[in-house]
This record gives structure tokens, sequence and C-alpha cells, in this order.
């Protein structure tokens, strides 16, 4: 891993068997591995390419106490799939056991899954440094910007 986590905890062997219960299935062993000592952790700034010339970052790995709620707000989602992480725009990073614990990013304008990588470890390998003062916007370049309401709310909250 090529970035720094904060805040993390190790997640009880309760609180996964509790989660996989829930959502009736074994999490990917990655995945279960990550949660046992970085639960809820928050990176450094981060990014990760989705696609050519697009990119996001995880600003948040989900608590396991908390991904069958986040769940609740992805459409269309597969039933053995699960959000494990957010990024700064309303978007996840989920997993899904149905295609072998592979990871894809749930873009929330267009309600699409996009591959990201075979497993979890391999996403964490995905993640790059950023440093935040490299980005320079020119005058103009951004001509509006729109925040789901609902969204705003659920960040408020946090």
């Amino acid at each position: 891993m090529k970035i720094e986590l904060k805040n993390g905890r190790p997640s009880s062997e309760e609180e996964i068997l509790a989660l996989e219960a829930a959502l009736g299935l074994k999490l990917s062993d990655s995945f279960r591995a990550f949660l046992q000592t970085h639960n809820g952790a928050v990176p450094e700034n981060n990014t990760f390419e989705i696609s050519d010339g697009n990119d996001s970052g995880v600003r948040k790995f989900i608590p396991v106490g908390e991904i069958l709620r986040e769940r609740a707000y992805l459409e269309n989602i597969s039933p053995k799939a699960y959000p494990v992480a957010f990024d700064s725009c309303g978007n996840y990073v989920v997993i899904d056991e149905d295609k072998g614990g592979s990871v894809f990013f749930w873009d929330h304008e267009l309600e699409e899954f996009l591959e990201l990588a075979a497993d979890f470890g391999a996403v964490l390998d995905l993640l790059e440094p950023l440093d935040i003062k490299s980005i320079k916007l020119k005058h103009g370049q951004v001509k509006k910007a729109w925040i789901d309401p609902e969204f705003l709310k659920r960040l408020k909250e946090k």
C-alpha cells in the first residue's frame, strides 16, 4: 500500500460475522483482513484511475457496522455486493462476491458499476498519494457544481 491510513481500528470477529450473516455471504479474504486492522480508516489524500481520464479518490473506508446502511443507498446492486469506501463526490467503491470478489466503482450520476480490480487488495495498490496543492484550476474552468441535498445532509451528520 502506497498511502497512509489513520483513525482505523481493528474490527471484532463478532462484527464481521454479523455483517456476513446480514449479507448472507462470506466477505472476501482481502477485505476481511483489512477490517481486522483498519476498520473505518481514513486514508491520506489519494487518487486512483477509474478509466482513461477519469480519476477519483477514497475519502473514507466504511466501518463494518455502517456497510448495510450505506448499501441501501445503492440502486441496481447485485445481491452479493456491498460498499466498502466513499469517494468525495457521493460515489462508492463496491465489492461484488458474485463476481469473485472483484471491486467496482459505483458512479451515482450514471448509476453504473465500473470494474477497478480483481480483489480488494489490488484496489489498495491502486491508491496513489495526492498533493492537493499540486492541482491548479484555470479561471473559469469550473462552470458550476451541484451536490445532492440528501448526500450533503449525510455528510454533515458525520
